[in-house]
């Protein structure tokens, strides 16, 4: 069955870096367009790869101008259908939208973030809720923030978690060292500080350090000890990334403040012992699957590391994550709620 009107896809994702935010994207229209949904993205002008996707780029380029001004431009001079965000930011003055918001990071702690992206997320995300027909999230904790911060109704927030991309690697180690893996390293509110700075530790535990991120511009500039047991690698294509993942002895995740997780469910899914803090949010999604520290405890995690040579991930668990979690799935709600917001 597909809606009733061409339904808008902003494909302002495509020109960045397929993060945690744009691989939800990816996954979900590439998904749409297997199921032959009668949609287009509209993107800006540009070289970059569209990864299989139907798209059409505009005759202008550009980010933040060309989402507020030139897309909902582009969608009023063709009589455009319903437009469909996300990554979490839309143009403010349309309002035949659905916005998804995968976290409030912003308002948790704005030391995170520049202060002008802090500042423009504080004003924008939630105007896009209220004037929005509605609003995606991807985790019933994240729905449970965005109704209690601004109190948004619960009606009008449908949860469409996150799903397993498609993960490629090379079989060949990329290192002959023991290693713990990291990721988002440059973000502030991964916290993986916390981590690196136990590298003495690790260290006379025989392991190293790989850490991975974007050093995107919106975050509030780290620095990092140096030690020849560390390694920081900037943004990684995927087959790099999930090969950095498949072989390292753990994925620890030490970031106090999720609206899901992909490297969680990314490394469990490829059999990676994963270490996580012990919060509410995590056990919601991924159950007792991880090994959980106690929250801020260097001790604890230390501890933890040491279980994860007895760790494995069973079969059956595996398949409870991809029957939970998949695109087919989401996609299939994102259609869903398109046709119900279009009657």
């Amino acid at each position: 069955m597909t809606v009733s009107k061409r339904v808008y896809i902003n494909g302002r994702f495509l020109t960045k870096n397929a993060t945690g935010v744009q691989k939800y994207a990816l996954g979900l229209c590439k998904q749409l367009q297997i199921m032959n949904i009668d949609y287009l993205i509209i993107a800006p002008n540009g070289y970059y790869d569209n990864y299989g996707l139907q798209i059409k780029k505009t005759i202008f380029g550009g980010g933040f101008l060309w989402e507020q001004l030139f897309l909902p431009f582009y969608l009023w001079l063709h009589k455009g259908g319903i437009l469909i965000n996300l990554c979490n930011t839309a143009p403010l003055i349309y309002k035949n939208q659905l916005v998804t918001v995968h976290d409030l990071a912003f308002e948790k702690n704005k030391k995170w973030f520049h202060a002008f992206f802090s500042i423009w997320y504080s004003f924008l995300i939630p105007h896009l809720c209220k004037r929005a027909k509605g609003v995606i999230t991807v985790s019933e904790f994240i729905k449970n923030e965005i109704i209690e911060t601004y109190g948004i109704c619960s009606d009008k927030i449908t949860v469409i978690p996150n799903s397993i991309p498609d993960m490629v690697y090379e079989e060949e180690r990329p290192f002959q060292f023991r290693y713990i893996f990291l990721t988002g390293v440059y973000n502030p509110r991964k916290n993986n500080l916390f981590v690196i700075n136990l590298i003495n530790e690790l260290s006379k535990m025989d392991y190293h350090i790989v850490a991975v991120g974007d050093d995107a511009g919106i975050y509030n500039k780290l620095s990092f000890t140096q030690d020849n047991k560390l390694h920081i690698l900037k943004y990684t294509d995927d087959r790099l990334y999930y090969t950095l993942l498949k072989h390292a002895e753990c994925l620890i995740y030490p970031s106090e403040y999720e609206g899901f997780g992909i490297p969680v469910l990314e490394g469990l899914v490829l059999g990676v012992p994963v270490l996580l803090p012990d919060m509410t949010f995590y056990h919601e999604i991924f159950g007792d699957l991880p090994l959980y520290y106690k929250q801020g405890d260097a001790e604890s995690l230390l501890n933890k590391l040491k279980e994860i040579n007895i760790y494995k991930t069973e079969v059956k668990d595996i398949n409870i994550l991809k029957n939970k979690y998949n695109f087919t799935a989401s996609a299939n709600m994102l259609q869903n709620l398109i046709n119900h917001k279009t009657k």
